[in-house]
């Protein structure tokens, strides 16, 4: 494993700031993942993704069909951090294994379910920018307006975790996924 090229704070390292945030996570999670620790450095991005995650888990998405976005983002993107943290989220919703290892290749036994990967791709591949073919097929599927600004905003969400990691090289801290 190569050293990260941005270190998850430490307890001496950490900025006032973002301790309270940082204890708010470890209820949370029974500790404090890598990558909120890597996010800490800045008090304001510590706040800003803590506050995405708390905010996109009221969601009217189901949690399985934001780990199935998650997943499929994360191999999109190449950021085997967080392709482990939500195979690992996934599992402890009870998603089986042969459904998550399709995930990871934009598949779902869920015809909802696919036609919202489908259009969580396109929106990574293209930048949103050629997704027509896709938004028809998820607004057919019947996906409302908060629904479809549901997949854009865990795209983006997804995004921002992955390139931290990718580009902090986080060490992952969860199960890994090859």
């Amino acid at each position: 494993m190569s050293q990260p090229t941005i270190a998850p704070v430490t307890s001496s390292t950490t900025p006032e700031a973002s301790k309270p945030t940082l204890e708010a996570l470890k209820a949370k999670f029974g500790g404090v993942p890598k990558m909120f620790a890597t996010f800490a450095h800045s008090p304001a991005a510590l706040e800003a993704v803590a506050g995405y995650f708390g905010a996109m888990g009221k969601a009217s998405l189901p949690a399985r069909t934001q780990e199935a976005i998650a997943i499929a983002v994360a191999e999109a993107n190449g950021c085997t951090y967080c392709l482990s943290a939500h195979t690992a989220l996934g599992k402890l919703q009870g998603v089986p294994a042969d459904e998550l290892a399709g995930f990871r290749s934009g598949r779902a036994a869920n015809p909802r379910e696919q036609v919202i990967l489908d259009l969580a791709l396109a929106i990574v591949r293209t930048h949103g920018a050629d997704t027509g073919k896709q938004l028809a097929a998820a607004r057919k599927a019947g996906l409302t307006d908060a629904e479809l600004v549901e997949v854009v905003s865990a795209v983006a969400q997804n995004v921002l975790t992955n390139y931290l990691n990718v580009v902090a090289g986080t060490e992952v801290d969860f199960p890994k996924v090859a």
